[in-house]
């Protein structure tokens, strides 16, 4: 029964993939401490279809996404020594949801997400997407002249494996996309880090005020730019890629495998 309700549970959760808006923001400090706020918002369908399957598979005992259990939970999941600080839950028309805080003592053993987590554990491997190998992790150091320096290591992008290469066959990719787009209706991911003090420099060419922006993607509008997925489909290189994700409307993302931020630390 224990893996029926998990098999239950993870269709509901690939059925309503999409049907999330997930806001992770690093606040860092200049001993390599600080604090995580994150938000996460799932429409009332979803959450409706994820807890009725939950309490078909469990005998009654939900588990739910949004839920301040889950939030205590996901601590464990951001990475040795992050602890769970507060978190209160969101409700609007469209869905609900949590703000939750977390506070790290070394950004060193951070584990963030790209994606959302799945209750329970579960892990999700699909063709379109995979809630392993998504993690972003960081380096942190302070410079003899003081200034700390912080890189930060972000999953490979595979948006080829996602949304179809042009070897597939018009058929193929039609029947490709078509799941993508059914998979994230609605979704929207921002991450980002803010560190404590003058921001310095970045590799990120996303800045605003003293926030780096490390991933802004509004799905649906990505994904209604017919240009921009046969630019993806047909690109041979990485630097290909790369082009075709340049200035793009909806995507904000950092393209090299690693971020560096110098600040001077707030005094």
């Amino acid at each position: 029964m224990k893996h029926l309700h998990r098999l239950a549970l993870l269709g509901a959760a690939l059925a309503c993939a999409g049907c999330f808006q997930m806001t992770t923001i690093v606040h860092l400090n200049g001993d390599g401490s600080g604090t995580i706020d994150h938000s996460m918002l799932i429409t009332k369908a979803a959450l409706a279809q994820i807890r009725q399957f939950s309490a078909l598979g469990g005998r009654g005992q939900t588990i739910d996404f949004v839920s301040e259990e889950q939030a205590r939970k996901m601590a464990a999941t951001l990475g040795p020594g992050v602890s769970y600080v507060s978190s209160e839950a969101i409700d609007t028309p469209l869905g609900e949801g949590r703000n939750s805080k977390y506070a790290f003592a070394d950004i060193n053993t951070l584990r963030i997400s790209s994606q959302p987590e799945v209750p329970g554990g579960i892990s999700v491997k699909t063709q379109a997407f995979s809630t392993n190998s998504n993690t972003i992790t960081c380096s942190f150091a302070r410079d003899p002249n003081g200034n700390a320096i912080l890189k930060i290591n972000l999953p490979e992008l595979n948006l080829q494996g996602a949304l179809g290469n042009a070897n597939t066959g018009d058929a193929g990719i039609t029947q490709q996309l078509a799941m993508v787009r059914a998979l994230l209706a609605g979704a929207r991911i921002l991450i980002g880090v803010e560190p404590a003090g003058q921001l310095v420099k970045t590799t990120s060419p996303f800045v605003d005020g003293t926030r780096v922006t490390l991933l802004d993607v509004n799905l649906d509008q990505v994904l209604a730019n017919e240009a921009l997925i046969a630019q993806v489909q047909a690109a041979k290189t990485p630097e290909e890629i790369k082009t075709a994700l340049t200035g793009v409307p909806g995507l904000r993302i950092a393209l090299e495998r690693e971020v560096t931020i110098e600040f001077t630390p707030a005094k």
